[in-house]
């Protein structure tokens, strides 16, 4: 079985460019801010383009050939021909930042042939963060707190998406845990699972790329695991960068039996009159 990569940059050169890509976000935060919507009806700000182009033209140039994937930049594919990528949100959680939410998040993610290697998120809201290299180790800053970890799932304290909450669609299996509550931004949630201050998340809908890799490096540069309720492998720098599943993260063992009976939850629901009409 072949060790961890090697990344060509350190997360030391990694965690200061995006702390300096925060204090762009958070320029914007405390002010007045432009919103318009995208093609697919989703919410772009001056923050979002202003993050992103400045991230691509400091990583791309720290990284001289490595190919680039954000939300925020057209994607001609070139990438797919690179073995070092950068996947970059320069602003998970775009909603709640306009809505004035204090829970959105930077995140960039280095992959290597398909794996992450390399992450950092920021919330430029509370000034929490986090930088690791799978195989190293990480670092987290800003008020993270390592909280109690749990046991097992009735003592777990688990954050869950804020708009699947709204929608309803993860409310069958909040009950599963000791405790859970909404989260804006999905690399946020994943910051939080990473540093220790909760023991778990959980997502019922699909997710891009740019939304999980950062998060998926600092889960598993400190010994957690992110995995898809389909069961496929987590690769990234992927042609169809919709990653078509829910996933859970945390601890192996909490993840091992959250999804247990998250599936036999599901199993339930199909079964029930209601899901058959």
């Amino acid at each position: 079985m072949k060790g961890p990569v090697a990344a060509p940059v350190e997360a030391s050169q990694l965690k200061r460019v995006v702390v300096e890509a925060s204090a762009i976000a958070d320029r914007y935060w405390k002010s007045r801010v432009t919103v318009n919507r995208k093609a697919d009806g989703s919410l772009i700000t001056d923050a979002d383009t202003e993050v992103n182009e400045f991230l691509r033209g400091v990583l791309t140039r720290l990284l001289p050939g490595s190919g680039w994937l954000s939300e925020e930049t057209r994607d001609d594919l070139s990438r797919l021909a690179s073995d070092w990528v950068w996947v970059v949100d320069p602003l998970d959680g775009t909603k709640e930042f306009v809505q004035g939410v204090p829970e959105f998040a930077i995140s960039v993610g280095l992959v290597h042939q398909g794996s992450a290697v390399l992450g950092c998120v920021v919330n430029p809201a509370s000034g929490q963060g986090g930088v690791g290299h799978v195989g190293i180790g990480a670092e987290f800053w800003g008020g993270l707190q390592q909280g109690h970890s749990a046991t097992s799932l009735s003592e777990a304290r688990a954050s869950v998406s804020r708009s699947e909450t709204e929608d309803g669609s993860v409310t069958p299996y909040v009950s599963l845990v000791g405790t859970s509550f909404p989260v804006g931004s999905v690399a946020y949630k994943l910051l939080r699972v990473a540093a220790g201050h909760d023991d778990l998340t959980f997502s019922v809908q699909h997710k891009s790329e740019w939304d999980i890799c950062g998060g998926v490096a600092l889960l598993e540069a400190t010994g957690n695991v992110y995995r898809r309720l389909d069961g496929e492998p987590v690769q990234f720098n992927q042609s169809d960068t919709r990653v078509r599943s829910g996933a859970l993260a945390g601890a192996r063992s909490l993840v091992d039996e959250l999804q247990i009976e998250m599936e036999r939850t599901a199993s339930s629901l199909r079964g029930s009159p209601t899901s058959a009409k």
